[in-house]
């Protein structure tokens, strides 16, 4: 449906339009964009390993597994709908992690908290967004729903291992062999926050993945520059674009989130700094692309060093059995230097 109504809307612009204002970006700039998505790329993964660090401190996990794991799990949220990337990142650094059954639960805690850092990112974007740019002067409420939602998360991880442990209690003796194992699993869960407790380890993540998100901020000012539009729209307008996709984002109907992904730009660019609806169009079809291209230049790779094809990972993602995929030979006794 949304591609459906990206063809309407192009339409409606007139595609001359949309493709003069395509034929006019500079392939310098957006060259340069891709860059530093991937260095934003290689932050986000960063920020990860110091989280995963804190949680499985004997996994002996390297940089390049969490880039690798960090990688695919973007390129299969920019080819599949419903943030299957999600999944998919934490059933590849499952298996590097040598005990796919035992490690799941915790590595899913470990999302949780990148999570939580990703909150705080959006709420610096969002209070630049809401300062400058007067489209959202009325929509306060999509921020608190971004910030509520990973809110109630966290508080069902803390909370649910005592609800459980209550119910195994020998009150409850016949519901003790069913939640012993939910108990087990909501514990390594929690595991993933140990992140929190770790100043040394908490402040390498926050400041990985705020420097993540900030180098994104500076991407989508590059393709404003690659455009033309600086002149109208600076960092502010790069700030809410920025905050527009990713909330646009939280439950894709498509994959990468295409034509809702366009929508957001536009809405931001000609409602709040009169850009023309077919230059705004055309910023969001750059944007996505070198979203893309960042995905495949550093996904492709990733799964070849695996050994893992772009369809073995989407089915794993979609059935969500990653006990079935064989630990690494070797994975659990690689020194924490190692490559």
């Amino acid at each position: 449906m949304a591609v459906s109504l990206s063809l309407f809307a192009l339409e409606k612009i007139g595609v001359d339009s949309v493709i003069s204002s395509l034929l006019q970006s500079s392939p310098s700039w957006v060259v340069a964009a891709i860059g530093v998505m991937c260095l934003s790329m290689l932050l986000r993964s960063a920020a990860w390993h110091a989280i995963l660090g804190a949680a499985l401190p004997s996994s002996m996990l390297s940089q390049l597994d969490t880039l690798r794991a960090t990688a695919i799990g973007v390129l299969m949220s920019s080819t599949l709908p419903a943030r299957l990337g999600e999944p998919a990142r934490a059933i590849v650094i499952s298996r590097r992690a040598g005990h796919p059954r035992e490690t799941m639960p915790t590595v899913v805690g470990t999302l949780v908290s990148q999570t939580l850092l990703n909150v705080v990112a959006l709420i610096i974007l969002g209070l630049v967004a809401f300062s400058s740019v007067p489209i959202f002067d009325q929509r306060h409420g999509a921020l608190v729903f971004v910030v509520v939602g990973p809110v109630v998360l966290l508080a069902a991880v803390l909370i649910v291992p005592a609800v459980l442990a209550a119910s195994s209690s020998e009150k409850f003796g016949r519901t003790r062999a069913i939640v012993r194992p939910l108990l087990a699993a909501a514990r390594q869960v929690r595991a993933g926050l140990r992140v929190f407790v770790q100043p040394r380890a908490g402040a390498t993540a926050l400041v990985a993945q705020l420097s993540a998100w900030a180098l994104q901020a500076l991407a989508c000012y590059l393709l404003l520059i690659a455009i033309g539009l600086d002149g109208r729209a600076g960092i502010g307008a790069a700030a809410a674009v920025l905050l527009a996709v990713n909330v646009t984002a939280l439950v894709p109907a498509t994959p990468a989130n295409i034509g809702v992904f366009q929508a957001a730009c536009v809405a931001v660019l000609s409602g709040a700094f009169g850009v023309s609806t077919a230059d705004a169009l055309g910023y969001g079809i750059v944007l996505q692309a070198v979203e893309v291209a960042t995905a495949v230049i550093m996904g492709v790779p990733s799964l070849l060093g695996e050994g893992l094809s772009w369809r073995d990972v989407r089915l794993r993602a979609i059935h969500s059995t990653p006990v079935r995929l064989a630990p690494i030979s070797g994975s659990s006794d690689r020194s924490p230097t190692s490559a």
